[in-house]
């Protein structure tokens, strides 16, 4: 069903005008303003009846492994956790994690170690039972320095684990991992961590087959040998296409798995994710952002089918702190004061984010008692002065920049927009080099680059999580940003019970983080979405996480109470444990 009118054309006088915002052309996406698009009534969004059929369509971009030791980012992660289930997985909402694999644990008195007791009647997908050593060999396989794991580092608080990957330690039975029985998985940590049963919903934390993995090796991870422990298995896997599940029959809670096949359709645009959504092609529009000139009429026109959710991730650009002229940051603090941040989220943007003038997102004030840091904000003259204290007072002297990123109409006017920043208020010349992501990952990773795209989203609900991507060793450190004193500062914020030091240890981090600038932040993070209204259990989860195995089609009465205009509430999920998410922005 196409849910909104084509928009016209602008006419050619229109096409030729620029909005400008401090001085700032922007072109593309706001380059006219024409009429905006009519949608249908809500009463017709609300009244479309769920299909016959239980598969659910949406748009996501292309991922880069499927191999749960080897998937670090999120294409890769959304699509998996459907797949491989860990101990504990995550709640419907932002609730605290819910047993999975584990129906229960517990933690010694001084929280460094933790017993896992595993259901009985695991098995995996083709029928060979599933055992507490299928996690021992999952946690030991994501170490090892040959699986050169990027997810790695989620792993060093059990005991030994960074030695382990770092190839310091080359025994893995060293590893604060055992099964003491084939139900029973005993864990040891390096130090508390009361997130840890948020860590254990993670993708380097699920079992793995061992029995496939010790046949097939390295190429055990593709459609027809490819054996996950969850709701759903993987059935097709056409990259740059689209991706199939199937419903598991096997899955110890099938019975209570409503969707029998989930469909991820493959796409590089934003637009195209959209258009899927407006023709009914798609339930859900899926992993990738709304197009920005799409957001004001979404928002204005109220549509039952918009949301807009706070978001555990930030949006920033990776400085590579070792480059010419970057390895001055006296040129980088200037970079970061000569962009009006204020200006891109609210009349570039447009979808109510945050901005960002530090690592942390402001969502821990309840949770953690911890006020994020506010750096430096929009300051021309100060960003001249400090460019000329370099020795390249209006640019002079500077060869051009080169900023990469990925291919989405947000990313480049985002780009675009940092361009021109720089050039009329540094004169600093900035070139734009835009890729597929997989391309731009790979550039990262070599530290092949000198301002490049980058974002961070919570492996856990913890201030610590986007303070670790800058430790000296961290693999998503594409700064390649190396301090001692700040991995100092890391270790003993891990190391702290206190809540209060800890949150002192916190602040001092990102005080480092703003004065040093190893990342040009943007943003942070709001998720606008369209999801049809009788899709029930997607709900608001600020690390983005939406296992399928949740979702269902209203009911009939459901339904009904939904063309009244009534919001339907599903019950909380039996079991839950562990701390709430912040309490203030649910």
């Amino acid at each position: 069903m196409n849910l909104a009118v084509p928009r016209p054309r602008c006419p050619a006088a229109h096409a030729r005008r620029r909005r400008r915002f401090a001085g700032l052309a922007l072109v593309g996406a706001a380059a006219c303003t024409p009429t905006p698009p009519t949608f249908a009534s809500h009463a017709a969004i609300l009244a479309e009846p769920p299909p016959a059929h239980r598969t659910l369509t949406y748009a996501g971009g292309n991922h880069e492994f499927l191999d749960p030791a080897r998937i670090a980012e999120s294409a890769g992660h959304h699509l998996m956790l459907n797949v491989f289930e860990g101990l504990y997985t995550y709640n419907r909402g932002d609730g605290p994690p819910v047993p999975a694999m584990a129906t229960h644990h517990e933690v010694s008195a001084d929280g460094l170690r933790y017993t896992f007791h595993l259901r009985p009647g695991l098995v995996w997908a083709d029928g060979v039972a599933l055992t507490a050593h299928d996690f021992v060999f999952g946690w030991r396989r994501v170490l090892l320095p040959a699986m050169a794991s990027r997810s790695a580092q989620l792993l060093w608080v059990v005991k030994n684990g960074k030695a382990l990957n770092e190839g310091a330690l080359t025994d893995v039975g060293q590893l604060g991992v055992r099964a003491s029985a084939d139900l029973t998985l005993d864990v040891t940590l390096e130090r508390p961590t009361a997130y840890f049963v948020h860590l254990v919903c993670e993708m380097p934390y699920v079992a793995q087959p061992r029995h496939v993995v010790a046949r097939l090796g390295a190429g055990w991870a593709l459609p027809g040998t490819l054996v996950g422990n969850g709701p759903y298995a993987l059935a097709e896997d056409e990259p740059r296409k689209r991706t199939v599940l199937v419903k598991n029959p096997r899955y110890f809670a099938a019975h209570d798995v409503f969707l029998e096949r989930i469909e991820l359709l493959a796409t590089e645009s934003e637009q195209t994710a959209y258009d899927w959504f407006e023709v009914g092609r798609t339930q859900w529009h899926g992993d990738w952002t709304l197009p920005m000139e799409k957001l004001p009429h979404l928002r204005a026109s109220g549509r039952p089918d918009f949301h807009t959710d706070p978001k555990l991730c930030s949006y920033y650009f990776s400085l590579r702190v070792d480059r010419p002229p970057l390895d001055d940051v006296r040129v980088r603090q200037a970079l970061n004061l000569a962009i009006d941040k204020e200006r891109l989220a609210l009349h570039v943007m447009k979808g109510n984010q945050p901005v960002a003038t530090n690592a942390v997102p402001d969502l821990f004030a309840k949770s953690h008692g911890y006020d994020a840091l506010r750096g430096p904000g929009f300051d021309p003259d100060a960003a001249r002065a400090l460019l000329a204290a370099a020795g390249h007072p209006r640019g002079i002297g500077l060869a051009p920049i080169e900023l990469v990123h990925n291919t989405g109409e947000g990313h480049r006017v985002i780009a675009e927009f940092v361009q021109r920043s720089l050039q009329e208020n540094l004169g600093i010349h900035v070139t734009l080099a835009n890729m597929e992501w997989g391309t731009l990952l790979k550039r990262l990773l070599r530290g092949d680059f000198s301002v490049g795209r980058s974002s961070w989203c919570a492996d856990y609900p913890d201030p610590l999580t986007f303070l670790e991507v800058f430790h000296s060793d961290a693999p998503s450190n594409y700064a390649g940003y190396k301090s001692k004193p700040y991995d100092a500062v890391l270790a003993a914020i891990g190391n702290e019970t206190d809540p209060v030091a800890r949150n002192g240890h916190i602040r001092r981090a990102e005080e480092m983080l703003v004065r040093d600038l190893p990342l040009l932040p943007m943003y942070h993070y709001t998720w606008s979405y369209l999801l049809k209204p009788f899709v029930l259990g997607y709900e608001r989860h600020m690390q983005d996480q939406h296992p399928l195995k949740y979702v269902r089609w209203a009911t009939p009465q459901e339904h009904a109470r939904l063309r009244n205009g009534e919001r339907v509430v599903l019950g909380p999920l039996p079991g839950a444990v562990g701390r709430v998410l912040p309490a203030g922005v649910r």
